[in-house]
């Protein structure tokens, strides 16, 4: 995905002047008192902050071959730290996830990588460069790409405006992957897994837990479309048991079809109710009125 601001503009505020290149990613800015050394690579924990759980393996042995043929060309980034529980200096992932995989798939006991020391990175900076890095590449999973999106909100303090600015996309962008995580585990799975794509899981979203599970089920066992799947949502809005007179205006206007049976759902708690649903994806209302006789 790419990025509207280079790593460097992002992260500028938090490095110095010295810079170390990791590969496709942009530039990286790292202070002059950094050291880089061999360290043990057994002695490298993962980012606590990394949202990125799928690497391609046929990828990994590929960088992993190129590693064998040319060397390490870029170091990996670490950050050091002295354990309170083995007594030993240990060190935390910040960038070069690929790099070191494709190195421990090679069988090598030390990496050469740059070192910051403990108190050089906050939790929110550490939480950027991660996320940076990830935002970098092009495979990761909307799930993934989603919990990037919200890790970033919540370790920088961002709005959903800010950060769609900060990555140079559209609040929509933003908001539409951030959805996906308030689908049931069992969706995000699939979704996940491949099993069902991006577009048909945006349509589950909002629906109730048991009717996601109902037509996560109908999706796989029929393969349905994205048409199809509306078409199925717009039955059950007009299949639920509403009052005797019910109105609803939607004819003209954009709205999801989970909306208008969340509109008729809270419809039928009223007597001879008449419900009027306007607008679109963005913002609209729903209007209830009724009467007692």
């Amino acid at each position: 995905m790419p990025l509207g601001k280079s790593l460097g503009n992002i992260l500028g505020d938090y490095f110095g002047q010295e810079t170390v290149n990791l590969g496709n990613a942009s530039e990286i800015q790292i202070p002059s008192n950094s050291i880089t050394l061999n360290i043990p690579i057994q002695e490298i924990k993962f980012n606590p902050f990394q949202t990125r759980t799928i690497f391609d393996f046929e990828k990994i042995q590929s960088l992993a071959q190129n590693i064998k043929e040319n060397g390490l060309i870029q170091p990996i980034v670490v950050i050091s730290y002295h354990s309170p529980e083995t007594q030993k200096q240990e060190y935390i992932l910040l960038a070069g996830e690929r790099r070191l995989r494709a190195c421990k798939l090679l069988g090598w006991e030390e990496i050469l990588a740059v070192v910051r020391p403990q108190d050089s990175l906050t939790d929110s900076q550490q939480a950027m460069l991660s996320a940076m890095e990830n935002l970098q590449r092009e495979d990761l999973s909307p799930i993934e790409l989603a919990s990037t999106f919200k890790m970033l909100k919540e370790t920088q303090n961002l709005d959903e405006s800010a950060l769609a600015e900060m990555l140079g996309n559209s609040v929509q962008y933003v908001k539409n992957y951030l959805r996906l995580l308030s689908l049931t585990p069992m969706v995000q799975q699939a979704l996940f897994d491949k099993v069902i794509g991006e577009g048909q899981a945006r349509h589950l979203v909002g629906l109730e837990d048991s009717r996601q599970k109902e037509v996560l089920a109908q999706i796989i066992a029929g393969d349905l479309t994205v048409k199809e799947i509306i078409a199925l949502l717009k039955k059950d809005a007009g299949s639920v048991p509403t009052p005797e007179t019910i109105e609803i205006v939607n004819k003209f206007h954009n709205l999801k079809p989970e909306t208008v049976l969340k509109a008729n759902r809270l419809a039928a708690e009223f007597p001879n109710a008449r419900v009027k649903c306007v607008g679109d994806e963005k913002a609209g209302k729903i209007i209830i009125s009724w009467k007692d006789k």
